[in-house]
């Protein structure tokens, strides 16, 4: 059967989504091609069509990840400049960021691993990252670029640590503290 030439990209986009969503639930390790291609309604044997390696969809998913996350703080761009960090903290440090990793940033879900990764993919994530860092460099505290950049570093660092420990907690009222705790400090520290 012939497929419109949008197929295979609709396919390949598919099955990027999907492991973007199960990698941050996951780990970068944990789901294996099988697994990926079954969440996408698709066979084992169409992979090689999409990828050349599991290495090559690692890095477009976390990338896909990336921009998902992005999304959600482009969404504060009518935010005044002097303020809109401050968003970011909030929804960064929020009970239902830390509550969905699959749709949450996956520096938060997966830095650990990320260290660990293929260098081709820590490569692309290190790329991915000075992105973000440049975007969000814009709009964080300071008077100078440099110390604009500096207060990113302090910001995103806090935030992304306060996520992945608040996840280990098993009782809500102490990851709730822990987030409001980080979330307070940055707020009043800047």
């Amino acid at each position: 059967m012939r497929y419109e030439p949008e197929h295979k990209t609709r396919m390949r986009d598919r099955i990027v989504r999907n492991t973007a969503r199960k990698l941050r639930a996951e780990g970068l390790s944990a789901p294996g091609v099988a697994s990926i291609m079954r969440a996408s309604g698709l066979t084992v044997g169409g992979f090689y069509k999409h990828f050349r390696s599991k290495n090559d969809l690692v890095s477009d998913a976390i990338a896909q990840a990336f921009s998902d996350s992005e999304k959600v703080y482009a969404s504060l761009a009518n935010v005044a400049r002097e303020d809109r960090w401050k968003e970011v903290v909030r929804l960064y440090l929020s009970p239902e960021h830390c509550d969905h990793p699959d749709t949450g940033c996956p520096v938060a879900a997966l830095a650990p691993e990320m260290a660990r990764a293929n260098p081709v993919v820590r490569k692309r994530i290190s790329g991915l990252m000075k992105d973000r860092a440049q975007r969000w460099v814009e709009f964080m505290p300071g008077r100078t670029p440099r110390e604009r950049e500096q207060n990113f570093f302090v910001i995103f660092s806090a935030m992304a640590g306060a996520v992945s420990v608040a996840r280990i907690l098993t009782d809500p009222a102490d990851k709730q503290r822990l987030l409001a705790s980080v979330r307070d400090h940055l707020l009043h520290s800047f």
